[in-house]
């Protein structure tokens, strides 16, 4: 049971670096708070299922999906998926009363890779800039987007931004 516990707070803490150059930096030394209507932990596969209106909390990060899967590599890595219709992802920004928010039908980090995929009606708000699409990668450690829409045949899902300039961002007091 430890070893699982230690396993959804290693994803917790991953998923708040998702946002780490913009997050509340007190989030990652916050409890962890987990509901869902069931929970099923394997401590010998180190994996975790959370089911059923599942509502993830830390400092001001909350996620709220239908199902989140958390597992552990032998090296200790974690990775996580939460689905939903849809996953809902809010977290306050930095010296700032304006909030980070997400949502996609299905989200995915890797923490050995350091990459979230929002992936299915993806869409990411950081105070009044917006991007939405199919499909938005965000490499936490370069800390660089990336959105692409559905290319494929028969594809009409595009890509969708609005970034609002700098000088109106900087008389709100955000960063640009």
């Amino acid at each position: 049971m430890k070893s699982l516990a230690r396993l959804t707070l290693t994803l917790c803490a991953g998923l708040c670096l998702v946002n780490a150059a913009w997050a509340e930096h007190t989030d990652r030394t916050q409890p962890v708070l987990l509901d869902a209507d069931r929970v099923r932990l394997d401590d010998l596969k180190k994996t975790a299922i959370y089911e059923g209106h599942v509502v993830m909390t830390q400092g001001t990060m909350t996620i709220k999906a239908d199902r989140i899967d958390v597992s552990q590599d032998g090296q200790g890595m974690t990775s996580g998926v939460a689905v939903g219709k849809p996953v809902h992802f809010r977290q306050k920004l930095e010296n700032s009363d304006q909030y980070m928010e997400a949502e996609a039908n299905r989200a995915e980090y890797n923490a050995r890779t350091a990459i979230l995929r929002l992936i299915g009606s993806a869409h990411l708000k950081r105070g009044q800039d917006d991007l939405r699409g199919p499909l938005i990668i965000y490499d936490t450690r370069t800390e660089r987007y990336q959105a692409q829409g559905s290319g494929g045949v028969g594809g009409t899902g595009r890509v969708h931004a609005v970034i609002q300039s700098g000088a109106k961002q900087d008389k709100q007091g955000d960063k640009p």
